[in-house]
């Protein structure tokens, strides 16, 4: 099935709502979700996975902690950390990069969803970051993004760092337009983003119809 992007996000949204998140996140995976699918990525199976971990413990994710050497990791007992809290996290200490000190995320589930986040936070603040996660290198600037591979398929957990590098512009790697959107879903996939999108649904019943649902008790229609 082919979505529109404006699809994507709605329905994004809504699914992660249904999966446990609250409003601000499920804002986050939904605005990511579509910035995947705008330049090209695999966008429904990073988010499904990730929030069929949001619901498997209800919303309730656990925050990464900020070890003595300077790098985020995840919590105690934990494999890895969410990209639905290691995203938001790195836009907002993104600002607080120097030339010498990179931001490093040990171990992230499902971390091309980190792709949107650094997009983000290269516009936000109007310099030129540096992804890496695992050997694939992505480049981010206010113009565009550029990076060595698409990654293929979802890589389960990835080391991520991200830095002011130098300049990639000498750099022969394909650039990540917008307008060249990949929005196709497979049904399995689709089935599963539904299921949570009906979970934010009101049941009928005389009770929402008396509080405004639908046409009311009656329908002359």
């Amino acid at each position: 099935m082919i979505l529109s992007l404006n699809e994507i996000e709605s329905m994004g949204w809504k699914a992660a709502r249904g999966a446990g998140l609250a409003w601000g996140l499920a804002e986050e995976m939904a605005q990511a979700a579509r910035w995947l699918a705008d330049h090209g990525f695999d966008w429904a199976e990073p988010l499904v996975a990730a929030l069929a971990d949001a619901e498997q413990r209800e919303g309730r994710l656990p925050p990464p902690f900020l070890s003595d050497d300077g790098a985020w990791d995840a919590a105690l007992g934990e494999a890895e950390v969410s990209p639905i809290l290691c995203g938001p996290l790195m836009t907002d200490i993104a600002s607080d990069l120097g030339s010498s000190r990179p931001l490093v995320f040990r171990s992230v589930a499902y971390p091309v969803l980190m792709l949107p986040f650094a997009a983000g936070a290269a516009a936000a603040f109007g310099f030129g970051l540096a992804l890496k996660i695992d050997q694939e290198d992505f480049w981010f600037d206010g113009a565009g993004a550029a990076g060595t591979s698409r990654l293929a398929g979802v890589l389960r957990a990835g080391k991520i760092v991200l830095s002011m590098p130098d300049q990639p512009a000498a750099r022969e790697v394909p650039t990540f337009a917008a307008g060249a959107p990949r929005r196709a879903i497979a049904p399995d996939l689709l089935a599963r983003l539904e299921a949570w999108v009906h979970r934010t649904y009101v049941p009928a019943s005389a009770q929402s119809r008396l509080a405004g649902a639908g046409a009311g008790l009656t329908d002359n229609d």
